[in-house]
């Protein structure tokens, strides 16, 4: 039986899409194929032929519509539309990259913690060992990855993980990880991660009870710092500054970075964001 051929796939892809944020909006409600159409006010016809890529959904007001409607990016809609990306990536974008910040309430309220757990014997020795346990320190982030782009000879953009995975065969990856990374740019992003994982440091031992206590914010000290080990090892200063001394700015300097290192717009996005707060551009 010959199979029937999808006229407007990126179409499809953009239903897959919407009803995958839905699913995650209404978690615990079953959403049906008309709940997706009615984001743009589709008849059940039209809803069909949009999920089975039969209707091309790609209007400035589509576009719009479904980036209100869903509270998303309205870029990753109409990127997703264009079949930039496909609907597993876009996804992702809407909820893979972490924090590059450490919250400050997270650390207040593990102080507390902390002190009411040493309250009969707090000393400023208590003190130092809290900042030390909770301090995030980007130049060293920085400079840890700075110096494994220097071991892999890393002077040009992309960087090829890979050839980072030869140069360190005691970083512990999947075959399926290694063969994915230098691939999507959500593979790369989440592979990058499972590198920090190797590089940084883990948590240092405390007594049981204190750290089940603190179990939560220690977990966000380490996710921020993962997260920045992997901005800067995907995308380091140096070369971002490089690049965009020779972008034409007549052009979207981050469509034209995201393709330069391999990366998503969005992931372009937090990290220009990120350097700008911290002052390194």
């Amino acid at each position: 039986m010959k199979q029937e051929v999808i006229r407007y796939p990126h179409s499809a892809s953009l239903f897959r899409f919407c009803r995958r944020v839905l699913d995650q909006k209404y978690g615990g409600i079953r959403i049906i194929d008309q709940d997706v159409g009615q984001i743009l006010g589709f008849d059940p016809a039209d809803c069909s032929h949009w999920k089975k890529g039969k209707k091309n959904v790609r209007s400035i007001q589509a576009i719009k519509g479904i980036a209100s409607y869903l509270g998303v990016d309205e870029r990753l809609v109409r990127d997703l539309a264009a079949g930039e990306v496909n609907d597993e990536e876009a996804f992702f974008e809407c909820n893979g990259y972490g924090p590059t910040l450490v919250d400050s309430k997270q650390i207040e309220s593990a102080k507390k913690d902390y002190y009411r757990f040493y309250a009969a014997s707090w000393s400023k020795e208590r003190e130092q060992d809290f900042r030390s346990l909770f301090s995030l320190d980007k130049q060293k982030i920085a400079t840890m990855v700075e110096q494994i782009h220097q071991k892999i000879g890393f002077r040009e953009a992309p960087l090829y993980l890979p050839e980072l995975l030869i140069i360190y065969p005691e970083i512990s990856i999947s075959a399926d990880q290694k063969s994915l990374g230098s691939m999507r740019s959500d593979f790369r992003y989440r592979l990058a991660l499972s590198i920090a994982d190797h590089f940084l440091a883990p948590m240092k031992n405390l007594d049981a009870s204190l750290q089940e206590i603190l179990q939560k914010p220690l977990a966000h000290i380490q996710e921020v710092a993962t997260n920045l080990f992997a901005f800067y090892l995907l995308v380091p200063t140096p070369l971002l500054q490089a690049e965009i001394a020779k972008m034409d700015i007549s052009h979207d300097l981050v469509t034209q970075l995201a393709e330069v290192f391999w990366v998503s717009k969005s992931f372009i996005n937090r990290r220009l964001k990120e350097a700008l707060t911290s002052n390194t551009m």
